[in-house]
């Protein structure tokens, strides 16, 4: 996420980077699929909450989307070049609340109807010629003056549109769901998942390279523009654009099926693959500090989102990216020790964990509540 944030995807010769071929949008895929998994421990785990316990959680899960959106929209601006993907978030665990109960197979079934639908819809909104009301994510600003376009870019026209990035948050849940400490999950996890990345890989290059589509696309930019430079773009940086062709594209954040499953599967992957090799206890105390960092993500993420919002080292990539990587793990650790929870996590599973006891303290007055422990079985 950090070098994704901080390294461009083409080069000044509109040549792709390393940063653009290797994390650029498969690591906003991990990070929604990993708030998926989040979402199924908090409700559940292996066995989601029921009844009363169910209704009192969704308040919480409610609050906690509503403060996240929040800090988002708060942080973007002072950060005004990086479209803050924190109000997204908040919508998708608004939307993913009514599907908290569903078993596993059910959610992938959901999450593989968002990746064939979510597409069409973005290009039928490209077809009309719909934009994001701010092209940098969208503030408080935009809520108060656009408040249809603020949803509709949260929804469809924006960088995370919840028509398909939601589909990464259910597959999160889904898996959330699994026994992960099982190796045979995690198995599962790698080897499907990197199986699922290179078909999708491939069945993109086949249309783009084989039946015409990189041509196709290519024609779009009309006449005088660089070959090269548009060819990179359309595989590596690719527009929307109102072309059926489009859907056969993989760039990042294009939001095809094909960019849709090739992440989600990169995503998968790398999840089975770290789920397998902490199983070895010399690479868990290896890689205790990055956990713990990815147990505070979202303050490293806003404290990130304000770094970057600064200005600092100008154009040093190098230099920015290895102080916010050794600043957010050092930071973790001396945090984790001393204080436990990160600052920000804290905050807002404090707020949350509030609301759920109020909203189950209601149910216990409710007619159907009284006289009814809320977690037993009646309940």
């Amino acid at each position: 996420m950090l070098a994704a944030n901080i390294y461009d995807v083409v080069d000044e010769n509109g040549n792709p980077t390393l940063a653009g071929m290797t994390v650029t949008g498969r690591s906003a895929t991990m990070f929604v699929m990993v708030a998926g998994i989040s979402l199924a421990f908090i409700t559940g785990g292996r066995h989601p909450v029921r009844g009363h316990l169910r209704r009192a959680t969704s308040v919480g899960v409610a609050v906690r989307a509503v403060l996240i959106a929040v800090i988002g929209l708060s942080i973007a601006y002072a950060s005004p070049d990086l479209e803050v993907i924190l109000p997204n978030y908040g919508l998708y665990f608004l939307l993913a609340i009514p599907l908290i109960g569903l078993r596993p197979r059910t959610l992938a079934a959901v999450a593989g109807g968002l990746v064939v639908v979510g597409p069409l819809i973005i290009l039928g909104a490209t077809a009309l010629g719909l934009q994001p009301v701010n092209e940098d994510g969208p503030t408080f600003t935009d809520l108060v003056t656009h408040p249809l376009g603020f949803l509709l870019q949260l929804l469809v026209t924006g960088g995370f549109p919840a028509v398909v990035y939601l589909a990464y948050l259910i597959a999160g849940l889904a898996i959330g769901r699994l026994d992960l400490s099982s190796t045979r999950v995690a198995t599962w996890l790698f080897g499907g998942g990197l199986a699922l990345a290179v078909a999708a890989w491939f069945a993109s290059s086949l249309l783009l390279f084989n039946l015409g589509g990189l041509q196709h696309l290519m024609a779009l930019a009309g006449p005088g523009a660089d070959p090269a430079a548009v060819r990179n773009d359309i595989l590596w940086n690719a527009d929307r654009v109102p072309s059926w062709w489009w859907l056969a594209v993989r760039s990042h954040h294009s939001c095809t099926p094909f960019d849709a499953l090739h992440s989600l599967g990169v995503a998968m992957a790398i999840l089975g693959g770290v789920l397998l090799i902490t199983k070895l206890r010399p690479a868990r105390r290896l890689l205790w500090p990055v956990g713990v960092a990815g147990a505070m993500t979202l303050t490293i993420y806003s404290a990130h989102a304000l770094v970057l919002g600064s200005g600092l080292f100008g154009n040093r990539p190098n230099a920015l990216y290895a102080v916010t990587v050794a600043g957010a793990l050092i930071f973790a650790v001396v945090w984790r020790r001393l204080f436990g929870q990160g600052p920000l996590e804290r905050i807002v599973s404090a707020v949350s964990a509030r609301a759920r006891r109020a909203a189950m303290s209601w149910q216990w007055l409710t007619p159907r509540g009284r006289g009814q422990r809320v977690g037993s079985p009646a309940a």
